[in-house]
């Protein structure tokens, strides 16, 4: 069985970073119900990173599928599969979600017994797994737009610039010059 490319492994880790930081956005939305105690959550200090993780997610998610899609279109790389995509990417974003979590609330000096028996944590997890579909669906489309871009540029419509072959060099022999006379002679012709 092959492995994965390493254009492959990067696009996976960028849109899984892409995916944290959107399922983690979603899981206080979706798990902290009332407005003022989602406010506070994000705003507390363990949370002062989100703007730019979401930068870096963001750009690396990009660079992740521009590569999935140059790889597909020049080195013709076999396609991920739906699910071994999903796979991936819901173990990436859960593990690191869970590690995210347990990371801030040491930070903010929190309890981690309300995350154990709360209900962000479950949210959290099931929101990373559909955001891991959602990542998925992504790769798989932007290997789609790859085929497209090459079958675009098989068809028989398209002109293609054609080889340019070196111009042959053409010998060029001067013609014999006319002769009067002797050729060991050097004289002017004699007239006898």
């Amino acid at each position: 069985m092959r492995g994965t490319h390493p254009r492959r492994t990067v696009a996976t880790v960028g849109v899984a970073a892409a995916g944290l930081v959107l399922g983690h956005w979603l899981a206080y939305e979706f798990g902290a119900a009332h407005t003022q105690e989602r406010e506070q959550l994000l705003r507390a200090g363990a949370h002062a990173y989100l703007p730019y993780a979401v930068q870096v997610a963001v750009l690396t998610a990009t660079l992740g599928l521009a590569a999935v899609f140059l790889a597909r279109l020049t080195r013709r790389e076999a396609n991920g599969s739906l699910a071994r995509d999903t796979a991936r990417l819901a173990s990436l974003q859960t593990g690191a979600f869970a590690t995210l979590e347990i990371g801030e609330r040491l930070l903010a000096g929190a309890s981690l017994h309300d995350l154990a028996h709360g209900r962000l944590l479950v949210i959290g997890l099931c929101v990373q797994v559909a955001v891991a579909l959602c990542g998925a669906t992504l790769l798989r489309l932007t290997e789609r737009a790859a085929e497209l871009a090459e079958s675009f540029g098989r068809s028989p419509g398209l002109v293609r610039p054609r080889s340019v072959a070196t111009p042959a060099i053409l010998t060029i022999q001067p013609s014999p010059r006319p002769t009067m006379g002797s050729v060991e002679s050097r004289a002017p012709p004699s007239l006898a």
